[in-house]
């Protein structure tokens, strides 16, 4: 039996840059004869019914040739995500359908993490030559406030870059095709004289830390964050770990020290860097503050949340 692509578009990612090239990604798959049919998002979230629904109504028999294929930015690939892994941790005996993704976003993270062509045609053909899945880690976070769980496949941030996601959403430039990629950048300069230091807590198995003076505090499984930052170099969706990042707010001096030493990959060795490698932890903040998953916003809130991993099967070599 013949794969059968089973397609989430989501035409608003990067700034409408999908509702551009869907046509041509269409004409692509018809063209090389691809068994698929697709389904478009309407509103922020939809995916998450989609790819549930979809996982819902595909019989049995046809679980085996299927594969759900995700176009647009690394949100709808969160969201699709979200969907399967909600349908089948409702439903263990059914095998899980295989993730495709294509990645034509803002900032695009995850592709670089999976080795996935930026250009779709690329990526479309990595996608199609690809004979098998592959199970890859997927990072799992139960908040204990509101009792909120979910999945991430890039990152989880609270305070600085938090706010900087906030700040960027909300900037005219993100929906821009070609200036949106920039929106982080813009971002930035906003955020970085007038973000405050807060405390957290950090839990592990054997201790507690509190660091006083958090300032960008970033959990994931792979390196990228912000549309290409090499945050956390040794990160893998390949392994079965995270990685957390903790920086307390820097002087000038230790800030230009930084962003120095962030290129050259050694940005973990400065005395006001912290990194953990775990399969789980926990971290508490006694303020509010900005949170976000794969750079969707969580809002301003106090958080009490445990991070662990889970894995998935993905469409990759």
């Amino acid at each position: 039996m013949q794969t059968k692509f089973y397609i989430i578009v989501n035409e608003a990612a990067g700034g409408g840059k999908v509702r551009q090239e869907w046509p041509k990604i269409k004409t692509e798959l018809n063209t090389l004869t691809i068994n698929y049919q697709f389904q478009k998002t309407i509103y922020s979230g939809h995916a998450i019914k989609l790819a549930y629904d979809l996982c819902a109504s595909i019989k049995s028999n046809d679980k085996k040739q299927a594969i759900i294929l995700a176009i647009g930015g690394d949100g709808t690939l969160h969201e699709t995500l979200t969907g399967a892994k909600n349908y089948f941790a409702a439903h263990l005996k059914e095998s899980p359908i295989p993730i495709a993704y294509l990645s034509i976003g803002s900032g695009n993270d995850f592709a670089r993490a999976a080795g996935l062509s930026l250009n779709w045609k690329t990526a479309l053909h990595q996608i199609l030559d690809c004979q098998q899945a592959n199970p890859i880690s997927i990072a799992s976070f139960n908040n204990h406030q509101d009792n909120e769980s979910g999945y991430f496949v890039n990152n989880f941030g609270i305070g600085f870059d938090a706010t900087i996601v906030s700040k960027a959403n909300h900037s005219k430039i993100k929906k821009h095709p070609f200036l949106g990629q920039f929106s982080y950048i813009f971002a930035i300069l906003g955020v970085l004289t007038s973000f405050k230091a807060f405390p957290l807590k950090l839990t592990t198995n054997d201790q507690t830390i509190t660091y006083p003076k958090a300032f960008l505090v970033t959990t994931s499984n792979h390196p990228y964050f912000g549309g290409g930052v090499k945050i956390l170099p040794q990160a893998s969706i390949f392994k079965s770990n995270l990685e957390l990042i903790i920086v307390e707010k820097p002087s000038l001096f230790q800030l230009i020290l930084f962003l120095i030493m962030l290129p050259l990959g050694k940005h973990l060795k400065l005395k006001f860097v912290h990194h953990l490698v775990s399969d789980q932890f926990r971290l508490t903040t006694n303020t509010a503050q900005f949170g976000q998953i794969d750079g969707e916003e969580t809002g301003d809130r106090v958080f009490d949340i445990s991070f662990g991993v889970t894995t998935y099967p993905f469409w990759l070599k």
